[in-house]
């Protein structure tokens, strides 16, 4: 009977309605050019900033890890804001001079979703432009869908960018299989209660796969519903 001992929710899982990117280190190669903005940053203030702090940031708001980047260099708050501006605009710059590549595979993964008539979005913690410049107009639409940090008041790991994406393609979170990169942005879409899949070893809450080449659409559908999925061994 449905609902009982014998039916558990597992065992009849929502059907995938739609697939959600992040864009950042998992579709596209663009997370050298923010590191680049910030070592040129702390090169102008006489410091470097620590290896940990690249590790740390991935997957952050931009102005989160502005925080973290101060602290590490014992900046003053006053120049919070400018500094933030200034590489926001160096990013831009960067992307404008040479586009990000994409990994091998991602572009091929996000054709076929599309294809077999499945929803797509992209969630990412960059703003609205920082997309415009890593992208092109061609391959922005192939996503029903764009979430940036522009779009939400709390940035991953908070739900709110994975429910925004799921509520905009009309589509339950359980519905929505996520591939991610980062531990941040894992934390995002399972607290959304989507489904998990993370293209570097980064968390162990999630299946976890050596590349976005490995990622296809049966694994996508296999992803389990209600829980993470179990490492892959």
């Amino acid at each position: 009977m449905p609902g009982s001992d014998e039916s558990p929710q597992e065992d009849n899982p929502l059907p995938l309605r739609a697939v959600l990117f992040d864009m950042d280190g998992t579709l596209v190669a663009s997370d050298g050019v923010w590191d680049q903005a910030m070592i040129e940053l702390a090169t102008a203030y006489g410091g470097r900033l620590p290896s940990e702090f690249f590790v740390r940031s991935i997957g952050l708001a931009a102005a989160e890890a502005m925080v973290i980047a101060h602290e590490a260099l014992g900046l003053p708050d006053d120049d919070l804001p400018d500094n933030l501006r200034w590489v926001h605009n160096r990013v831009l710059t960067l992307l404008s001079v040479t586009p990000p590549r994409w990994f091998e595979g991602a572009r091929e993964l996000v054709r076929t979703v599309r294809r077999s008539g499945l929803r797509t979005g992209l969630v990412t913690s960059s703003s609205r432009d920082h997309v415009d410049a890593a992208l092109a107009e061609a391959d922005r639409r192939r996503f029903d869908v764009i979430v940036s940090g522009d779009d939400v008041l709390t940035p991953k790991p908070s739900a709110e960018p994975y429910l925004c994406a799921a509520d905009a393609l009309g589509v339950a979170p359980g519905e929505c299989a996520v591939v991610e990169d980062s531990a941040i942005g894992a934390a995002s879409a399972l607290a959304a209660g989507c489904r998990v899949v993370v293209v570097t070893p980064v968390t162990g809450e999630c299946l976890t796969v050596g590349g976005i080449a490995e990622v296809d659409l049966d694994l996508l559908r296999s992803l389990q519903h209600g829980r993470p999925s179990p490492v892959q061994g």
